[in-house]
């Protein structure tokens, strides 16, 4: 390791290389003046600092927290905009509401205070949004001052109350899916304004329909620049050995590389991550819209939307062959048996392959077997797949990350609840096959947190950190691994709250479903095989029936009017439905393109 001393410990089976004292020592800042600013004397509050940031802020610029605001202050949340919620800046609940009014023109994101009702206290910087224009409403809101109509517009997003905008399109006879701005709520108007920027196309046509998902999952773009990524300097380490990387045909933004060196019957593995926070600073324009962009959009393998510009994720941060290349790197020994003398530092090295995961599974060198041998010893079980070669190194790399970031409180981890007991006995009985639908999925939490068990991998500290390309959670972990490496003792303040992370995972995901909804409809097919999984009495007047479609693999819903016990009504009252659990049926599928978003407009009819 380079620039450090190292003490040798053991840890989770690997003899690990542990940084100097400087790294376990508690955070001590300089006393060192700070040139140029002019700080008053703290606030006396006679409170010990509890978090990161208070003591970041205490240690560096000798000021203390102050009283808080008496009420209740905090960030409006909303799922429908008639139920709201009211977090604190770190998270946690302080309020809960229903009924628009009582928002108060106040928009999801907004910091608010409560006293009988919300009370703006700064506007949040919201996202463009997409949505129908009403064209075909033959209600109009007035005229703007250069005479253009005002229409109704309906966001997809429903944690938007309607808007009004103007639109001068001609053609009444259809709605348009157009992409607008937040620009006011007075007191004057039961309705926001928004401009309009652009239209995407008649609402129901299959392309216009496509470029409203992905701006839906991902409303920020970068701007058209000539982005030239620029790199601090730092002492590295050169690898030695063959270096290459494994990923699907066509990839471009390559993060991961993986060094091979053989010591006699032993091998020297090395985990490369691309060290992208060496090119993008903290709190950079380009760091803050990857953070507002959270992670990479794909679909079928395609990027839709890249979390950094093309000459970072394709280009500068990329770890393909021919250029010198930049990456914070884990190293460690296979004896054959087990994995020893575990490392972190700053590396630099030449790619020397890319392999496709086919092309290396018929690999004739020694790589693939070597590399089946240490996943099966990670998995405990014998692994075949060259996929599940590359993620159980993954896993191993994230673990390892994990692990200093737990111990140093800084970061980003990611958390996992076990599954619901009931749920889990019940699927196994009926539906073995489908046992992993019984798992809530993975969330983020600050490192931190007491709370950070990750159930599926069997770890108290998993991070992600083996994509920074695509994931800003790995983004702010690398930088908190580079700290750690170099032996700083300072403070990393996560720049982003957990919930718009988790938030933004939950989006994405939302785009998966919904694309396949619409793939659905541009195939004419309306008849899918399916399990009826579920039923949840929402009221007297509503069941909601859960469905897995096995050839869209994924669960949708659909809601009801329950008739006798263990039936529902058809959608239009003429037929009893029979929604006995695990039973397999047919469902046609139809679209009410009028619905605002994908989910709503899908309706499910048993056969």
């Amino acid at each position: 390791m380079i620039g450090m001393n190292a003490d040798v410990t053991i840890e989770a089976g690997i003899v690990y290389k542990e940084s100097c004292e400087a790294n376990k020592e508690p955070y001590e800042a300089s006393n060192e003046p700070c040139e140029s600013i002019d700080i008053s004397e703290p606030h006396e509050t006679g409170e010990e600092p509890r978090t990161n940031a208070e003591r970041f802020l205490q240690d560096v610029f000798h000021v203390s927290p102050v009283e808080k605001p008496t009420g209740i202050h905090g960030i409006l949340h909303t799922r429908d905009y008639d139920t709201f919620e009211i977090y604190s800046d770190t998270g946690s609940l302080l309020h809960t509401f229903t009924g628009a009014t009582h928002a108060s023109r106040c928009l999801p994101g907004d910091h608010v205070s409560w006293e009988d009702q919300c009370h703006l206290e700064l506007r949040d910087e919201h996202p463009p949004l997409v949505g129908t224009v009403e064209l075909t409403n033959p209600v109009t809101y007035g005229r703007t001052s250069k005479h253009v109509p005002l229409y109704l517009f309906t966001p997809y997003d429903k944690r938007y109350p309607h808007f009004i905008v103007g639109c001068s399109e001609k053609n009444k006879k259809e709605n348009r899916i157009g992409i607008i701005t937040f620009h006011e709520w007075t007191d004057r108007t039961t309705f926001p304004r928004g401009h309009l920027q652009r239209l995407l196309g008649v609402t129901g046509n299959d392309q216009a329909e496509r470029k409203a998902l992905i701006h839906q999952a991902c409303p920020w773009t970068y701007p058209v620049y000539e982005y030239a990524p620029e790199r601090k300097d730092t002492t590295r380490q050169t690898l030695t050995g063959h270096t290459f990387h494994v990923d699907p045909e066509g990839c471009k933004d390559v993060d991961d590389v993986i060094t091979v060196e053989p010591l006699g019957d032993q091998w020297r593995i090395t985990i490369t991550i691309s060290d992208v926070a060496a090119y993008v600073e903290d709190g950079s324009a380009v760091d803050i819209m990857a953070s507002l962009i959270s992670q990479t959009l794909y679909y079928h393998g395609m990027v839709q939307r890249p979390m950094l510009p093309s000459a970072y994720s394709e280009k500068t941060c990329s770890l393909l062959p021919g250029k010198e290349s930049y990456g914070v790197s884990f190293q460690f020994v296979w004896t054959g048996s087990e994995i020893v003398d575990g490392s972190w530092f700053e590396s630099v090295f030449h790619v020397d392959e890319s392999y496709t995961y086919d092309a290396f599974q018929a690999s004739t060198t020694p790589y693939p077997a070597l590399l089946a041998d240490i996943a099966s010893f990670l998995a405990k079980e014998t692994l075949g797949d060259a996929h599940q070669w590359i993620e159980q190194l993954m896993i191993l790399y994230n673990k390892e990350a994990g692990r200093i970031l737990k111990k140093r409180g800084e970061g980003i981890l990611r958390t996992h609840a076990a599954p619901d007991g009931e749920r889990l006995a019940t699927y196994a009985a009926h539906v073995p096959d489908l046992m992993a639908l019984a798992y809530s999925s993975a969330s983020y939490v600050l490192a931190e947190e007491a709370h950070t068990f990750h159930y599926g991998l069997e770890t108290d500290a998993y991070a992600h950190a083996s994509s920074p390309i695509r994931r800003y959670a790995d983004l702010v972990n690398q930088r908190v691994l580079k700290q750690w490496i170099r032996g700083s003792a300072e403070t990393y303040i996560v720049p982003v709250t957990m919930y718009d992370l988790n938030r933004r995972g939950k989006e994405v995901k939302q785009f998966e479903r919904d694309m396949a909804f619409l793939e659905a409809l541009e195939t004419g097919e309306t008849v899918f095989s399916a399990i009826l999984m579920e039923v949840q009495h929402l009221s007297e007047q509503s069941v909601k029936v859960r469905f897995y479609v096995p050839s869209w693999k994924r669960m949708i819903s659909s809601t009801y009017r329950p008739s006798s016990p263990g039936y529902v009504w058809s959608r239009d009252e003429t037929v009893e439905m029979d929604v006995t659990l695990y039973r397999h049926v047919t469902i046609r599928c139809s679209f009410l393109m009028a619905q605002r978003n994908w989910k709503e407009r899908v309706v499910l009819e048993i056969l």
